[in-house]
């Protein structure tokens, strides 16, 4: 009996001691929902990180929108991604930490289109609001036709350590600007000979960033076609109703926006580039004002994004007027939002959240380039760590 009672007491004085000698943040849980836009980057990363801090981070996605709106509830997670600002009930001393940026990509299914498909603002804006109905429309065949100049990039070699393995990536050449640098440009003569295959329109029908900077675009570029200004639903945005329209299908989020394109000849659609690659469709090279046309790359992103304006509360204002080379004129910028250090909320969690913030902004888009972020740098990257330092 004495010999039992004295294991007994050595095995608690052993679990005791393993419990006191445990690190205080292993196995924290920081929970977050929003923009399917940032899931690509978070899923690859999120790992890595974990396995760096030992802390747990949730993100189902599900919008935009609904990461906006479970934010401000105020209780229902430790923090959100958005592809755009509040435009009503923004909760007092938000944090928007500018901390994602890569490009949408108008990824397209089109039997006979192999070599890469051209596209102009107003004939994207022609085809998505419903007056360009088949591949071989003349304003398609236009953009298709003739020299076509588009840019090529600087990179280099950058060796990372990916889940405790040393890789090596290539990235673009960022000056302290953040902006990249056009090493040439290539020229190609293109004459397609376009098929008459209707065109389905692919759109997500949930609140959504992607979908509201996308509208901005077209707004932007082309406002005599599209009349309204950027939307969180694609149908409040569109410039006359779609509804019956039979050559438009919509889908909640960009992954199923995706796998429709993919599904179905003649079907073109918007989302994060990494949904396109996912799903080995092409996207199509979108003209800029500068008359260039330009894939959609964290390169080209970096370029259309540094003439951007940086706000106060670290949101930026981009220029769809402005002539800048190499720009990819559907690059976004994505946020993370926060709280305060003045909020009160769990100090904790908050040093979490900040952590990881810091983890997207400098480790993710080196770690894992293939998912087509840009790695923010120059200005935009000093307002990001300033936002992030009134985290914790």
């Amino acid at each position: 009996m004495k010999s039992r009672l004295s294991l007994a007491v050595s095995l608690l004085t052993v679990t005791a001691l393993i419990a006191g000698t445990s690190p205080a943040s292993a196995a924290g849980t920081i929970n977050g929902s929003g923009a399917t836009f940032a899931a690509p980057l978070i899923d690859a990363c999120k790992g890595d990180f974990t396995a760096a801090t030992q802390n747990i981070v949730n993100y189902p996605g599900g919008g935009s929108s609904k990461g906006r709106t479970d934010f401000a509830a105020g209780n229902l997670v430790d923090f959100a991604g958005s592809d755009a600002p509040y435009t009503s009930g923004e909760p007092t001393n938000i944090i928007y930490a500018p901390i994602f940026a890569a490009p949408i990509s108008l990824m397209y299914n089109v039997k006979g289109i192999k070599e890469g498909l051209y596209l102009s603002p107003k004939t994207i804006a022609g085809i998505f609001s419903g007056q360009i109905t088949v591949w071989n429309d003349p304003a398609i065949d236009k953009d298709n036709t003739g020299t076509r100049k588009t840019p090529v990039f600087a990179t280099k070699k950058v060796t990372t350590k990916v889940k405790g393995k040393s890789v090596t990536n290539t990235v673009p050449v960022l000056d302290a600007k953040g902006n990249p640098k056009v090493l040439r440009y290539t020229t190609k003569v293109v004459d397609y000979a376009l098929p008459q295959t209707p065109i389905t329109v692919w759109y997500r029908t949930d609140g959504s960033g992607t979908t509201e900077n996308f509208g901005k675009f077209l707004h932007g570029t082309a406002p005599s076609i599209w009349t309204k200004p950027g939307a969180a639903t694609f149908t409040a945005s569109t410039p006359k109703s779609i509804a019956g329209a039979f050559n438009f299908q919509g889908q909640s989020g960009s992954a199923a926006v995706a796998a429709g394109v993919a599904g179905r000849d003649g079907s073109i659609g918007y989302g994060e580039l990494n949904f396109a690659l996912s799903n080995k469709l092409p996207s199509a090279f979108v003209q800029n004002t500068a008359g260039e046309f330009v894939e959609p790359t964290a390169a080209g992103t970096s370029a259309f994004l540094g003439g951007g304006v940086i706000n106060a509360n670290g949101t930026l204002t981009v220029d769809f007027k402005k002539k800048i080379p190499g720009a990819y004129s559907l690059g976004t910028a994505s946020y993370g939002l926060a709280y305060p250090a003045a909020s009160k909320k769990n100090a904790e969690k908050q040093k979490d959240v900040a952590a990881w913030f810091t983890y997207l902004l400098d480790e993710c888009p080196v770690k894992f380039p293939q998912t087509g972020f840009s790695k923010i740098t120059g200005p935009l990257y000093t307002k990001a760590k300033a936002q992030i330092a009134l985290i914790k």
